[in-house]
């Protein structure tokens, strides 16, 4: 079966898509535009947000929000009538704010304007699909590293060691989070789209590792790295429940993120 994906230029967009045989990706401007979809059955895969180098450029409002959820509205439009028959939405851990925990059952609480509107995103999912009668899943993804990725903190520690530039930390570097490689993520919502009934579901290795801990095996491992460390108010602790993903691929073989970030060091 086809599978759109929706957000063509996303790292995560082009790793689905080699994953998935029949698979195509669409730019957000072309669902803006007016999407014309299969005439087959066909599946959905959300994927479409603010560039990683927008997310705190609020220098044009409208397009800020047209991007954050005019492209899912206008896309959930254009699948009234269709044969869609699964529609998943890749969300955000920045839904669950300050939770240490992070169980699909908790309630949400985002903290910025980047995390409510991923929580808009998935009401709008949920009560649009649920209204044509469609299966749907939030996927909820973690701290994803890997691929073509360029901005989480994983590639720039490695990038500080193979320049030899300074590092710059939030509060040493203390935060706990949860990091995930997107071979993983790809195999969970790979899963997802097979066909699981759940409206939620976290995407994430369950495990949570500190930035410090990193810059501490990156030493370790030999390898010289300055750093420096400004203060910035941030959510302490946010490692996911994986009891729902678990049922579904196996995470205890997921790699971890040690490894992935000595792997970026030896290329």
């Amino acid at each position: 079966m086809k599978t759109l994906i929706i957000g063509r230029r996303s790292n995560l967009s082009a790793a689905l898509h080699s994953a998935l045989s029949e698979s195509e990706r669409v730019a957000s401007a072309e669902v803006l535009s007016g999407l014309e979809l299969p005439d087959g059955p066909f599946r959905v895969v959300i994927n479409a947000f603010q560039p990683a180098t927008q997310l705190r450029n609020f220098d044009d409002p409208r397009a800020y929000i047209e991007r954050g959820i005019g492209v899912t509205a206008r896309l959930l439009e254009t699948l009234r009538g269709s044969d869609v028959q699964r529609v998943v939405y890749t969300s955000s851990a920045s839904v669950y704010g300050d939770n240490i925990h992070c169980s699909e059952d908790d309630p949400a609480r985002p903290t910025d304007l980047h995390a409510s509107l991923k929580l808009a995103n998935e009401h709008l999912v949920r009560n649009v699909c649920r209204g044509l009668g469609v299966p749907h899943t939030v996927a909820r993804v973690f701290n994803m590293v890997g691929g073509e990725d360029r901005f989480s903190i994983v590639s720039k520690i490695a990038a500080a060691v193979r320049d030899g530039s300074t590092l710059t930390l939030v509060n040493n570097g203390n935060a706990i989070r949860d990091f995930v490689h997107i071979d993983d993520v790809v195999a969970g919502l790979r899963a997802v789209l097979d066909g699981t009934e759940y409206e939620t579901i976290n995407v994430a290795s369950g495990r949570g590792t500190s930035v410090g801990a990193m810059i501490e095996t990156v030493r370790r491992a030999g390898h010289d790295i300055a750093t420096e460390t400004i203060s910035r108010k941030e959510i302490k602790v946010s490692t996911a429940n994986v009891e729902r993903l678990a049922t579904l691929v196996d995470t205890a073989s997921f790699l971890r993120i040690e490894d992935h970030l000595l792997s970026l060091l030896d290329e």
